[in-house]
């Protein structure tokens, strides 16, 4: 009993110590969507690094934490996406319903629903697995800044410093992913056609996904990928150490590529 009512005393002494738990659960109860959206991306996160972590050496733990992350990021897209789009129109026309579909669709959030679904119950694939491991990683962070903004406890300090690390190289992070979006195309492909995993259906939804985010209002950093490789890959074929053939084929795929991307958004003046 005077060991409880000491570490009471100890903890009521330490500065901000009180203070802190109590900012962070109404920090916490402020938004309960936004708490339980944040919380399925710690959890997205936490079990990217497990997947990474076990798939040296124990595949099965590997297996189970990459279909948990994608449970929990397609919970957390679904969340997000109620945010954006809110609740669904009142007047049941079709010009109204229209609208809300476009609207849905053209959410990065619903992109990335069709990413969960797509990839749940895939093949443990360690690229597939980076994107929504990366991405939840960068929206975490900056959800867990803000809970400890007025926390004033030393003990906070450390973790403050390195969340402030994945925030300020955020734009470098959305880079890698977008990357990362791109290549998963010719991987799901080719395992398709080794016979590795996946069926004809995950190479076709997710060429409508890159699509998608190709076209995304909010995030061009897919397109700007695919231009960065395209001019990389151009002054690369294009050296005299490059056979000419090789350079052929590689300016028909490119062409190919070109022809099927979308129109992308422009919006308005």
């Amino acid at each position: 009993m005077e060991g409880s009512q000491t570490q009471t005393q100890q903890e009521q002494q330490a500065p901000g110590g009180g203070n802190d738990i109590s900012t962070i659960k109404r920090f916490l109860s402020q938004d309960p969507k936004s708490t339980l959206m944040n919380m399925a991306r710690v959890f997205v996160a936490v079990n990217g690094i497990i997947f990474g972590v076990t798939t040296f050496f124990n595949q099965a733990m590997a297996y189970a934490a990459f279909q948990r992350l994608f449970l929990g990021f397609g919970i957390a897209s679904i969340l997000r996406l109620s945010q954006r789009v809110g609740a669904t129109p009142t007047e049941l026309n079709m010009a109204a319903i229209k609208q809300y579909m476009i609207t849905t669709v053209l959410e990065d959030s619903a992109h990335y629903v069709l990413f969960a679904f797509n990839f749940y119950g895939y093949k443990p694939t360690t690229i597939v697995g980076m994107v929504p491991t990366l991405y939840c990683t960068m929206q975490a962070a900056s959800f867990l800044l803000n809970m400890l903004k007025d926390c004033t406890s030393p003990s906070w300090s450390t973790m403050k410093a390195q969340l402030s690390k994945v925030r300020e190289n955020q734009q470098k992070l959305l880079r890698v992913v977008a990357t990362g979006e791109i290549f998963i195309m010719p991987l799901v492909i080719l395992q398709l056609f080794t016979g590795q995993s996946g069926s004809i259906l995950t190479p076709l939804v997710y060429y409508q996904f890159l699509m998608l985010r190709y076209m995304s209002r909010r995030n061009p950093y897919v397109r700007n990928a695919f231009s960065e490789l395209r001019l990389a890959t151009v002054q690369l074929v294009y050296k005299p150490a490059c056979p000419g053939i090789i350079r052929s084929i590689v300016m028909k795929v490119i062409s190919l590529i070109e022809r099927l991307s979308p129109i992308t958004y422009q919006p308005a003046n």
